[in-house]
């Protein structure tokens, strides 16, 4: 059995997210319509993955098992049960549990599995999807990489499967790439086009901006939705152009604890190239976040 945790914490673990006041992304809307039955979204921190999946969820109106993941998952028998208690709030009409994983079936553990998700799909009404939140917290080496892949072997019709990461797919997922069971939604399609990078500055301004700066911030945060979010954020309401002029501590702080205390270095030098661009700048030494970020920077 899994370690106790927190009635609340296992509740977050289960619930879709239901942001307010979001732009609908109609082209991207569109895309997870026509979608493969497996879907890998990958991108940075804050490119807006969550969101996307959540609102799709929410527009189209379909019946939804969320699940988000955690450092709990590496032990397997704290993922089924989790599992159990998000099958129980999706379809809370069905009374029996799905089974714990005791010894007795370690030895069968892909017998168990695959039982295990048919009798989860069983209880979800098509068109469903499930979806697996912050994957990359599963490490390289766990056996969660092959028990998903087991699992969704038997993924019947009019279900779908939604994966959002930082990381592209391990290679247990091949097989879906290969038979073209699955498809890839990456950081490309995801950045914020000048469309949609001019409504949601507006709509988080509450006014309208300038075109010459909206496309000036376009250029600096390369369609990186909380780039601009947090870059507006700092700025005053009479004064807009403060966006462009200086770079808020709270990016250098989102970028410390988001994605270099979080990612591999091959990772961080991605991220980082994303981040000077956004900024324009080196991270202050009086920035919280500056003494991490600092170690990644060359003096």
């Amino acid at each position: 059995m899994p370690k106790k945790t927190r009635p609340s914490a296992s509740l977050a673990k289960i619930t879709r997210p239901q942001p307010e006041h979001v732009l609908a992304r109609t082209r991207l809307l569109q895309r997870l319509d026509r979608a493969r039955q497996i879907v890998w979204v990958v991108a940075p921190p804050g490119a807006g993955k969550t969101t996307l999946v959540a609102d799709h969820i929410g527009r189209r109106k379909r019946a939804c098992l969320w699940y988000q993941i955690d450092e709990d998952d590496a032990d397997i028998a704290a993922f089924f049960h989790y599992l159990g208690l998000a099958v129980k709030k999706a379809a809370p009409r069905k009374r029996r549990p799905l089974p714990h994983l005791t010894p007795e079936y370690r030895a069968g553990l892909t017998t168990f599995t695959r039982r295990y998700f048919q009798e989860l799909y069983s209880r979800l009404k098509p068109p469903f999807t499930l979806v697996f939140d912050n994957y990359q917290e599963v490490a390289a080496d766990a056996g969660l990489h092959e028990v998903l892949r087991d699992g969704l072997d038997g993924l019947p019709a009019g279900g779908h499967v939604v994966v959002l990461s930082r990381s592209a797919p391990p290679p247990a997922f091949a097989r879906f790439l290969a038979s073209g069971a699955m498809e890839i939604l990456d950081w490309d399609a995801l950045k914020l086009t000048l469309e949609e990078f001019s409504s949601v500055a507006r709509l988080r301004w509450q006014g309208r901006l300038p075109a010459e700066m909206l496309q000036q911030l376009y250029a600096r945060t390369q369609g990186w939705a909380a780039g601009l979010v947090l870059m507006l954020e700092r700025t005053e309401d009479s004064r807009p152009q403060a966006a462009l002029d200086s770079t808020p501590e709270a990016i250098f702080d989102y970028f410390a604890g988001e994605v270099f205390d979080k990612t591999t270095r091959p990772g961080r030098f991605c991220f980082r190239r994303r981040f000077c661009r956004c900024s324009g700048s080196k991270p202050s030494r009086s920035s919280p976040g500056s003494t991490r970020l600092r170690a990644f920077y060359p003096t």
